[in-house]
């Protein structure tokens, strides 16, 4: 019979058998990852499905667009939306605005791109010095916050110029995504074609009232972002409100109310636009290029829960309202998660922050720089920021 000893000496041989055989798996498994999906914290279940939204849809033959004024004679609290970003996320070039593109240039390689407004519109021009090529813009897209990129048409093809223009500079530079690598003819100078599937995202994004049965038609497209881009066609919901004598109880189902969407739908819903997890794992962006994707940046917060409305971008930011600039504006909505400095501690909220009382924006949401945008951009991924730490992704 074995003694106690033995049988320690015995288990111990044989988990030394069984430690130089699992240790290299484990290191395996540590060098060389299972998976080849980047590790992003905000990658829950809601995200493994692209859900379809009323952008895809349109409208049918049995529910028409009925356009924004219709839309407004009713909700007319919510005139102030035409002004917003979303409002005016594309202008028509035939309505410009103030800016005088005539005096800008863009110097690109050899060629030289400008701009003129004449009584043909708003046309870009690329030159070598020897030869020209003059193309219409057809849209404009941005309302000149930041910058605006311009959609140029040649012989029935989108084309994204490749100058856009930049506030900061009141002139032209090189387009956000665009190689720096020379143009080869004055064709390239002016700007990249755009495939089907990217003229249907960005003008589904920018227009509104354009996309029947799911097809897209540019002709029918109005500028920015209007009701009926993020509630869905409006016919059925308005004739069934003119017949109405009273407003009933509950929500109407002919039209779509994002309000009703669980949280982590409705980021989804807002990153059709603004880009989602999902997009940015597809797309492989994983550097600061991706600051500018609001809703997956957001997720990868700490705080980030895919089930509190508290966290979502409208608990924020009302798309029928202008963007508010100051910092202190948003300290409201910081503290409907967070304590007050000295309040009792509550099982339902976060600790109040040690440092500050006011302005938590500036702290844990900084605004960096994009190279090439001549612009800072808010990041949404909440946060302690430490001094010169790289950019978390």
């Amino acid at each position: 019979m074995a003694t106690g000893r033995t049988r320690g000496a015995r288990g111990n041989r044989q988990w030394s058998r069984v430690l130089r055989i699992a240790l290299p798996v484990v290191a395996c498994v540590i060098i060389f990852p299972l998976s080849n999906t980047p590790t992003v914290r905000a990658m829950q279940d809601e995200h493994a499905t692209v859900p379809q939204t009323t952008r895809e849809v349109g409208a049918t033959d049995s529910n028409r667009y009925v356009g924004q004024a219709k839309c407004l004679s009713c909700h007319m609290g919510l005139n102030a939306q035409t002004s917003t970003g979303m409002g005016m996320a594309a202008l028509n070039p035939r309505a410009l605005n103030s800016l005088d593109y005539s005096s800008m240039r863009y110097q690109d390689g050899p060629y030289t791109v400008t701009m003129t407004n004449s009584d043909a519109g708003l046309q870009m021009i690329a030159s070598d010095g020897k030869e020209t090529l003059t193309v219409p813009v057809r849209w404009i897209f941005g309302q000149g916050y930041s910058g605006q990129t311009f959609i140029l048409e040649r012989e029935g093809k989108f084309y994204e110029s490749r100058a856009s223009y930049y506030k900061t500079l009141s002139n032209l530079d090189l387009t956000i995504g665009h190689t720096h690598r020379p143009p080869v003819s004055l064709l390239a100078a002016l700007g990249r074609p755009l495939p089907a599937d990217e003229v249907r995202k960005c003008f589904s994004c920018h227009t509104s009232e354009d996309i029947f049965d799911g097809k897209l038609d540019v002709n029918q497209a109005h500028p920015g972002v209007t009701c009926e881009n993020c509630h869905g066609a409006g016919g059925q919901h308005a004739s069934k409100m003119a017949l109405a004598t009273t407003r009933t109880e509950g929500k109407d189902t002919t039209i779509f109310d994002p309000e009703l969407l669980a949280a982590a739908d409705m980021n989804d819903f807002c990153g059709t636009c603004h880009r989602t997890t999902r997009d940015v794992l597809d797309s492989g962006i994983r550097d600061i290029r991706n600051i500018r994707f609001q809703p997956y940046r957001l997720e990868n917060s700490r705080c980030y829960d895919p089930s509190d409305e508290r966290i979502t971008c409208v608990a924020c930011h009302d798309p029928h309202r202008n963007l508010k600039s100051s910092p202190a504006d948003y300290d409201a909505k910081c503290l409907a998660c967070h304590l007050r400095r000295g309040d009792k501690p509550e099982h339902a909220k976060a600790a109040a922050c040690p440092r500050a009382t006011n302005n938590c924006v500036t702290c844990h949401m900084p605004k960096l720089n994009l190279p090439g945008a001549h612009f800072a951009f808010t990041d949404h991924y909440i946060r302690i920021v430490l001094p010169n730490a790289p950019y978390p992704d």
